[in-house]
């Protein structure tokens, strides 16, 4: 009730300041409020220099990945760099590397209408007070402002560069670079943690290969080595892993089994600690919120609290309220399905039996038995290289097999002289 009233009051102030030319959303970059009106937005000099030269490349025949790349090596902020080093408060996590632009980011600038001056209110909606997630409103049902406040962008040059973009298509793969590989969206780089992307060699289309998304060569990233590896090695790699696995379910099924139950039932334990005490730190501030939330709805009726003040306060709690119970409930369900564990054990052990009936690995074999796979930097040169390859199992994670340390490697030569050697086994802490 309390929530369905305070989401009546809020929608119909939102609605007639959209409807009366005040600004719903917060201004975009290149503006800022004006302190002496809130509810107007004032040119911000140096962001706005950066938005005409954005269109300026963009009219230039420049790309979204050209420009991207331009402004990181001139070392210019992202917006959300920008605005928390000049003590604006944004929603948005704080960036790794604050001067790598994004060809979204760049995308979104060159599509934003604001830049000639204009307000436009109502591009997202909300469907009730019980979903709080905002959804794309059809255009048609955007109300526009023109001439509001100073553009930085004239109308001509804005409606080029939008023909421009019209003109742009995705370009669809190629089909010499044949299909994806199994192993996508299972490999990551093992030091900056990032996808590795799967790519085909432009000279030859017969070699695939995975290197780190977030590389300072290919991507303008932070992380410093490519972490390539050969896509044929890697399925050697993991097929050795796991017919040394069978090869132990087959020789002795229980100890296998007793294996998994140990690692397992250790981390369940931790785990389910951690949840029991986050469930009732959880419930406890829920039950605090409700009561500030009803006494905040008292004092609104009684004239203590202000509609304004009530709205701004009413809606923070009822926010916070919604994140805690779905929290709770989470958390709940995932306490129940806690003794789910010797099913997912079972269930592991079937996959294995299934890959020892089969001639090759398949994309849904893989991700019944594999969560993801770190890989590492080659390290040494030429015949000596060396390159780690650790492998995490759905429901146990890594797993250190009995009898490893003389364990068989996998050699691969990945171009003529050079061969890499491939170290299953992580490096002891």
């Amino acid at each position: 009730m309390y929530a369905r009233d305070i989401s009546k009051k809020v929608r119909s102030s939102h609605r007639l300041r959209g409807n009366a030319g005040e600004p719903l959303s917060q201004p975009p970059y290149g503006y800022r409020k004006d302190p002496q009106n809130k509810k107007k937005w004032i040119i911000d000099p140096e962001a706005a220099e950066v938005v005409k030269s954005i269109f300026r490349m963009c009219l230039d025949g420049k790309g979204n990945e050209t420009i991207a790349k331009a402004l990181q090596e001139q070392r210019i902020l992202v917006p959300m760099a920008y605005w928390q080093s000049k003590g604006l408060p944004r929603g948005g996590k704080t960036q790794t590397n604050p001067y790598r632009w994004s060809n979204t980011s760049i995308q979104q600038i060159l599509s934003q209408q604001e830049y000639c001056g204009d307000v436009i209110n109502f591009k997202t909606y909300s469907k009730s007070f019980k979903n709080k997630r905002r959804l794309k409103n059809d255009p048609q049902n955007w109300v526009i402002f023109k001439d509001v406040h100073e553009p930085i962008i004239d109308r001509d040059t804005f409606d080029r560069v939008q023909a421009l973009v019209a003109k742009t298509k995705r370009r669809a793969p190629k089909k010499e670079n044949g299909p994806k590989s199994i192993f996508f969206d299972l490999l990551y780089c093992g030091d900056c943690h990032k996808k590795m992307h799967y790519h085909t060699n432009t000279k030859n289309k017969d070699i695939h290969y995975f290197a780190c998304s977030d590389n300072t060569v290919d991507h303008r990233g932070a992380c410093p080595g490519r972490h390539y590896i050969r896509a044929d090695a890697i399925e050697q790699v993991v097929t050795l892993e796991l017919r040394r696995m069978a090869e132990m379910l087959r020789n002795d099924e229980a100890a296998f089994a007793e294996m998994l139950a140990q690692k397992t039932d250790q981390e369940l334990q931790k785990e389910r600690k951690r949840d029991e005490e986050e469930l009732q730190k959880s419930i406890v501030r829920n039950d605090t919120v409700s009561r500030l939330y009803e006494k905040l709805y008292e004092d609104n009726a009684t004239g203590k609290v202000s509609d304004e003040w009530f709205m701004q306060l009413s809606h923070k709690y009822e926010v916070e309220r919604m994140e805690l119970k779905n929290k709770i409930s989470a958390l709940r369900r995932k306490l129940a399905e806690s003794g789910q564990h010797q099913r997912e054990r079972d269930s592991f052990i079937k996959a294995i039996r299934q890959f020892m009936r089969m001639d090759r690995l398949t994309s849904p074999l893989l991700r019944e038995l594999i969560d993801h796979i770190d890989v590492f930097e080659t390290e040494g040169t030429g015949r000596n290289r060396t390159q780690r390859v650790v492998i995490y199992y759905r429901f146990v994670g890594y797993i250190e097999w009995p009898g490893r340390a003389g364990g068989q490697n996998y050699k691969a030569d990945t171009r003529k002289g050079v061969a890499v050697e491939y170290l299953t086994d992580p490096i002891p802490a």
